[in-house]
């Protein structure tokens, strides 16, 4: 009998063991994202490098969020309404939201963050927040709603909306430069070894879900290749954008890293300057427009198309609006007769641009010299790359990428408008400027996307630049790395859902 008893009791035992349920998965406590450039600034309106942006992702919110798809979901705002033709906008926005200092987020901030981000006349702001021109009036009609009251209709306003809101308390009594740290995100600005690495910490005030990570170091790692070796030896857990030859690398090692990919809604483009001779002669630009192989660009710097492809067009084909363009095509020998028969054959274009884009650069000098015109590259840092090369204008042409923030028709009101900030460019171009306000001022969404369509297509007739191609993003992470948010573009990846599973 006690034996049966015994034998009862171990089954028991083991039956028990069995329906216990398993642990949760246990996550490392900081993890650490090799990035490619040094944080100058943690507030997204005092700087526009992408180390900054992709930070905020983390430590601030917005009224609404936008996702890939182009969809609006709520963040500080919990619902909203249009007037009739989307000239005023009313947002009731989320209670009980808590700024990392402490003190409780209210209308109050959303109308100081609009008024004093509206211009770069205020202390700090370098980049001014996104549709400042389209603001007439911001207004709290009580603590938790907010009126935007425009100056003609927006029916994208919503994608403003998604804007980083500031703390107006925080700037107030600690100043910009620190006060501007402070938002209502799931992380908080920890620290800064400049040159080395910044940390981000969980905030356990966050009103949304919090992360699984307590902190995350981004350390900084300028060269590509360095980031990979990087990643190899363990000294970082992942790492954000590489080489397309060690990215290829790392995605056949499936057993030991995880590699994310998404498309990418921001475009490699060589833009003209249109204050020098060449740069403003549209006969240079479709000339070069014609000799650039495209197919040559993506095989070479893209590994074949696996790392990116083929761009016609300003805007990218998984942007919201996108329209398909006829576009100057490849044709070297018609590029040399058009230079040729307007006596601009054997000219000399200087061509800025960074480390990233170097190799581009080095394939457009080899096209360009096919059809009799010499290319000078000059490599810049990539940190503060439009400022500095505006201040220096010794440039043609300049390799950079364009960046869709705020409404759907930012790429054309901050990159092509006359006086744009955002651009190298320095395009201006009335009827262009005529054709982007109608646009902008359209009593539908639909009317927007049709007035979109034929800008894209104006564009694309007058080639103030050359489209070339579209990268991937890419981030690279052990095999227990997970939960990065790409998004669509550069600036909007997001690191705040990452973890590693110990």
């Amino acid at each position: 009998m006690k034996k049966l008893l015994s034998l009862s009791l171990v089954l028991a035992l083991l039956l028990g063991l069995c329906i216990i349920p398993a642990s949760a998965e246990e996550y490392k406590s900081n993890i650490r994202i090799g990035t490619l450039a040094d944080l100058s600034v943690a507030c997204r309106y005092a700087g526009t490098a992408t180390v900054t942006t992709q930070t905020c992702n983390s430590t601030f919110n917005g009224l609404v969020n936008i996702g890939a798809d182009g969809v609006a979901t709520p963040e500080l705002a919990v619902e909203w309404t249009p007037n009739d033709d989307s000239s005023e906008w009313t947002f009731k926005l989320r209670e009980g939201v808590k700024f990392h200092d402490g003190s409780d987020f209210s209308a109050e901030d959303v109308v100081f963050t609009w008024t004093y981000a509206l211009s770069t006349a205020s202390e700090g702001i370098k980049q001014a927040i996104s549709g400042n021109y389209l603001v007439e009036e911001v207004a709290a009609l009580d603590d938790y709603t907010v009126v935007f009251k425009l100056k003609s209709p927006s029916a994208d306003w919503l994608n403003y909306a998604a804007q980083d809101i500031l703390c107006k308390k925080a700037i107030e009594e600690k100043g910009f430069d620190e006060g501007s740290k402070i938002g209502t995100g799931p992380f908080y600005f920890d620290s800064l070894k400049t040159g080395v690495e910044w940390t981000i910490r969980r905030f356990d005030g966050y009103w949304g879900e919090k992360p699984k990570t307590e902190s995350i170091t981004f350390v900084v790692i300028t060269d590509a290749s360095s980031r990979a070796l990087a990643l190899q030896s363990g000294d970082i857990d992942a790492m954000y954008d590489g080489n397309p030859s060690d990215i290829v690398d790392f995605m056949a090692q499936p057993d030991r890293y995880n590699v994310f990919k998404s498309d990418n809604i921001q475009v490699v483009y060589a833009g003209f300057n249109a204050l020098t001779e060449y740069g403003a002669n549209k006969i240079v630009r479709q000339a070069v427009a014609m000799a650039v192989n495209r197919e040559d660009i993506v095989s070479a710097c893209y590994e074949g198309g696996e790392c990116g492809s083929i761009a016609y067009n300003f805007i990218s084909p998984v942007g919201v609006g996108y329209a398909d363009v006829n576009y100057y095509p490849y044709n070297p020998e018609e590029a040399k007769k058009l230079l040729e028969d307007n006596g601009l054959d054997g000219i000399t274009l200087k061509l800025y641009t960074f480390a990233k884009y170097i190799p581009v650069a080095e394939v457009l000098q080899y096209n360009l010299k096919s059809i009799g015109i010499n290319l000078e590259i000059q490599e810049w840092a990539q940190t503060g790359f439009t400022a500095a090369i505006k201040a220096d204008n010794g440039y043609d042409l300049a390799i950079n990428v364009t960046s869709q923030y705020g409404g759907i028709l930012t790429v054309m009101s901050e990159y092509l408008k006359t006086g744009a900030t955002r651009t190298f460019m320095n395009y201006s171009n009335p009827t262009f400027d005529a054709m982007l306000d109608e646009a902008l001022a359209s009593p539908t969404y639909e009317v927007m996307l049709e007035r979109y369509a034929a800008l894209q297509q104006y564009v694309a007739d007058e080639v103030p630049g050359v489209a070339v191609a579209m990268y991937n993003l890419f981030c690279v992470g052990s095999k227990n790395f997970g939960g990065v948010n790409l998004n669509a573009q550069a600036v909007d990846v997001d690191f705040t859902g990452c973890y590693v599973i110990k």
